[in-house]
C-alpha cells in the first residue's frame, strides 16, 4: 500500500494538535497509546466517518474518557491522545501518489520544495530534509558496512558494535543527547507542527510499504503512536 495522502496527513495533523492542546503537552508512553489505538480500532467498522467517530470519543470538548489497557486504566485526560485518533487510522486513505512508491530520498526532495500541493508532502519547520537526510546518510552507512563485513567475514560488523558501545557510555557518562536521538526528536516535532514530509517520513519508517496490499494497521498505529506519545522517539530509533 502507498502512503497516506498529503492531505490525509494534514486532517491527522489537526487531530494531533488538538491532541496535545487537550494532554497540555504532558503525552502518554508510547506502550500505552499504541495498546489505546490498536484496542479501539478493532472496534472500529472502516467505514466509521472521522468526525463522528472523534466526537463520540470526547475529542472536542475533552471530557473524561475511561479506558482500560492491560488491565489498568488510562488516565482520563490523557485517554483521547490514543483512542481518538483511531477513527482516523481505519478511515485514512491509502495508496498516494499515481505509479510513485514514496522513498526517503522522495520525501527529502519534497521537503525541499517550497509550498505544498496535493502531489507533495510539504515542510514548514525547515528542518525535515536535513533530518530526513541525516536518516538516508546512516541507511546508506550501514548498508556499505553490511557489504564490508561480507568480504571481511563480519570484521566491520564486530568493529561497529564496538564503537557504538563506546559512544553510548560516553553519552551517558556526559549527559549528552546523541545524534540519532535528536534525529529523531526533531522529526517528532516537525510532525507534530504539521510537516507532512515528516509525517510521511516516520509512516515509511514505521512499516514496509507498496502501493498495492490491503492496508497495515498496526504500522499505522505505530507511526501515529510515536507522534503522540512521550517516549515515541525512542521507538523510531529502533526503526533505522
Amino acid at each position: 500500500m502507498g502512503l497516506p495522502t498529503p492531505e490525509e496527513l494534514d486532517r491527522l495533523s489537526g487531530l494531533v494538535v488538538k491532541q496535545g492542546q487537550l494532554c497540555h503537552g504532558k503525552w502518554e508512553k508510547f506502550k500505552g497509546v499504541l495498546k489505546a489505538i490498536l484496542t479501539k480500532v478493532a472496534t472500529d467498522a472502516p467505514s466509521t466517518a472521522l468526525d463522528k467517530g472523534t466526537a463520540a470519543l470526547g475529542v472536542s470538548s475533552g471530557a473524561n474518557i475511561g479506558f482500560q489497557v492491560a488491565g489498568a486504566a488510562i488516565g482520563t485526560t490523557f485517554a483521547p491522545i490514543g483512542i481518538a485518533l483511531s477513527p482516523w487510522i481505519a478511515a485514512a486513505t491509502i495508496a498516494s501518489q499515481t505509479g510513485k512508491v514514496f522513498g526517503l530520498h522522495d520525501l527529502k526532495a519534497d521537503a525541499l520544495k517550497k509550498g505544498g500541493s496535493k502531489v507533495n508532502y510539504s515542510c514548514h519547520c525547515g528542518n525535515c530534509a536535513k533530518n530526513i537526510g541525516y536518516i538516508i546518510d546512516k541507511k546508506e552507512r550501514n548498508v556499505a558496512l553490511v557489504a564490508v563485513g561480507v568480504a571481511t567475514i563480519g570484521v566491520s560488523a564486530i568493529f561497529k558494535a564496538a564503537h557504538s558501545i563506546g559512544k553510548k557510555v560516553k553519552s551517558k557518562i556526559v549527559g549528552e543527547q546523541r545524534p540519532k536521538e535528536l534525529t529523531c526528536r526533531a522529526l517528532i516535532d516537525s510532525a507534530r507542527g504539521g510537516c507532512t514530509s515528516a509525517m510521511a517520513a516516520i509512516f515509511l519508517l514505521s512499516g514496509s510499504w507498496t502501493m498495492f496490499g490491503q492496508r497495515d494497521v498496526k504500522t499505522m498505529a505505530t507511526a501515529v503512536a510515536i507522534m503522540t506519545s512521550e517516549d515515541g522517539w525512542e521507538k523510531l530509533r529502533t526503526l533505522w
